[in-house]
């Protein structure tokens, strides 16, 4: 729920609760006003009539539909009793509820009943008229403030949901920084100066990591040269014994190894920067049949079988380096973690490419939390550098494709989706 919604929500539910209080209380609180009115009226009329008997007889006293009555009684005690109670009204034929004064007085020794009585019903077509009026009022007052609140709230909140959007795009390898949305509010002020300290630090570390990674493998490359030259050349003197032989070899491969890796942070730099810009089209299928030619010699050693199948010609538009290394590394993985005899199956769509191969020693599912980090392997193979997932990621990222990994009948699946 959308933090606009949830406080428009509010505040008409409790809008509605306070309504639903006060308009009982008001119609109460009038119809006690409208019956004390009534009360003193009669009250008056009462003393007039008390007055009136010193000196006229109680059959004199007529009134419409017998609203006051006057009686001779044998009680002598005093009491004015009020009540309401419903009266049948004959020239309308309908019972009309009325206030009633019974009261009982002694006038010139004479005890006397009294009985006054008001129709209520001008009051309570009163009472209904304010009663539906006020409902009204309410409801487009409640409707009012509601769509008020609504649009103060949503003009209001225009400035953070501009940081939460640009936080949402925010890379710290493309964005070089974020200008939000001028706001006169202090707290999203300090809101947007906090994030935008944050996103200065990151790309200034990110910046200065880079550099370093990009002249490392620069820097290192000579000496890594020199250090294999020089070690072929030691190799080639004489005489090495066995011992002296084997520290050579040692040497020579932890070389080979420190140039692949420098090689492949430097491709990742590259990839990074954006430094292969020249995209053109290529067919996916050829690319396939082109990296089968390649890897011919490891499928013979390895005895397994590459099959590749598709119904379509998936096309599409990138830069070729980058496609070959994208689905080389992708066969290079199956290939060093497939079971001898066991096929490499390709699947070739217009929206996707899949490579699935079957587990290795039945290792099961892959950590996909570590798949596509540097330097994290998934085996314990020292000859693999744990590099060839991420340059895929890499690559993947830089054209907007989606990279996926399942397990499923022992086999693993990693699927580039184009679209």
């Amino acid at each position: 729920m959308k933090l606009i919604h949830y406080l428009s929500g509010r505040y008409i539910m409790y809008s509605a609760i306070i309504s639903i209080i006060a308009v009982p209380l008001f119609y109460l609180s009038l119809q006690h006003l409208l019956l004390k009115g009534l009360d003193e009226e009669m009250k008056q009329q009462k003393n007039w009539i008390e007055k009136k008997l010193n000196k006229v007889s109680p059959k004199d006293f007529i009134s419409f539909e017998n609203n006051v009555t006057v009686t001779l009684s044998k009680s002598s005690k005093k009491s004015d009793v009020f009540f309401s109670e419903p009266v049948f009204v004959e020239t309308d034929q309908e019972v009309v509820m009325h206030r009633v004064l019974l009261s009982n007085m002694t006038v010139n020794g004479k005890n006397y009943t009294v009985r006054i009585q008001k129709s209520m019903i001008e009051d309570e077509d009163l009472l209904k008229s304010i009663l539906m009026l006020q409902l009204v009022f309410i409801f487009f007052l409640i409707l009012g403030l509601g769509l008020i609140n609504f649009s103060i709230s949503k003009k209001l909140w225009l400035p953070f949901n501009d940081i939460v959007k640009k936080m949402k795009n925010y890379r710290v390898d493309i964005s070089a920084g974020l200008h939000f949305m001028p706001t006169n509010i202090i707290e999203f002020k300090d809101l947007e100066n906090s994030i935008s300290e944050l996103v200065d630090r990151n790309n200034t570390l990110y910046r200065s990591q880079k550099e370093f990674t990009e002249n490392a493998s620069h820097e290192l490359q000579t000496p890594i040269a020199v250090f294999h030259s020089k070690l072929e050349l030691l190799m080639q003197t004489a005489p090495i014994s066995e011992e002296q032989a084997g520290l050579i070899e040692e040497l020579f491969l932890s070389g080979e190894r420190m140039q692949r890796i420098n090689r492949t942070l430097l491709l990742l730099t590259k990839i990074e920067n954006n430094q292969f810009p020249d995209t053109e089209k290529i067919a996916v299928k050829k690319v396939f049949a082109n990296l089968i030619t390649q890897y011919q010699t490891i499928l013979l050693r390895k005895n397994v079988s590459l099959e590749i199948s598709s119904h379509t010609e998936p096309e599409i538009t990138a830069n070729p380096i980058l496609i070959d290394i994208l689905f080389g590394n992708l066969l290079s993985n199956a290939f060093k973690y497939t079971e001898e005899k066991n096929p490499i199956k390709v699947d070739l769509s217009d929206h996707s490419v899949c490579v699935s191969n079957e587990s290795l020693n039945g290792a099961g599912r892959l950590a996909e939390s570590d798949l596509f980090q540097r330097f994290k392997k998934q085996s314990n193979d020292s000859s693999s550098l744990g590099l060839g997932l991420e340059i895929c990621k890499k690559i993947a990222d830089l054209y907007h494709y989606k990279i996926g990994y399942d397990f499923a009948d022992n086999r693993h699946f990693f699927t580039i989706y184009f679209k």
